[in-house]
């Protein structure tokens, strides 16, 4: 009977030393609520855009782009057309948008392109909450309950 117990408590003793060096935190990337100084000063390109919870096939995703001042002007291209709007983004990672002030130039493209840029515009008005991950190198942008999300990476040019 002892046998079997001190092979039981050696066997205890292996589970808790594993469990012991496993570190969750490190496994995944952290996610901190965007700032503006966390945020603003560098373009951005997107990567993925889904609205209700669904990927949005985008063509050429790198024309998809956000980029805003300490001044809270925001600015990017949005696949064809360029948009321009105020903003702020409090300590929290709140989006407050001023949306008397978002305006977009009217070129005309490919209707697919036209219905991209459509859903990518109406997206990120609707967005309210800006966080970075991959240590700065990832940027989301979504509304509270997670049906818009944007995800951009820091763009190199």
């Amino acid at each position: 009977m002892s046998r079997l117990f001190l092979v039981w408590l050696a066997g205890l003793g292996i589970v808790i030393a594993g469990c012991v060096g496993m570190s969750s935190s490190d496994d995944k990337p952290i996610q901190q609520p965007g700032s503006l100084s966390s945020v603003c000063g560098s373009k951005w390109e997107m990567r993925l855009l889904r609205l209700n919870g669904n990927a949005v096939q985008v063509d050429q995703p790198e024309s998809f782009t956000f980029l805003c001042n300490t001044d809270g002007q925001a600015m990017g291209k949005s696949g064809i057309n360029t948009y321009r709007g105020s903003m702020q983004i409090t300590d929290s990672g709140q989006i407050l948008w001023d949306t008397a002030s978002f305006a977009s130039t009217k070129k005309a493209g490919p209707p697919p392109m036209m219905e991209q840029e459509s859903q990518y515009l109406r997206a990120l008005s609707g967005t309210r909450q800006a966080f970075v991950k991959s240590g700065g190198a990832r940027l989301i942008l979504r509304d509270i309950p997670g049906d818009i999300y944007i995800e951009y990476i820091k763009s190199e040019r």
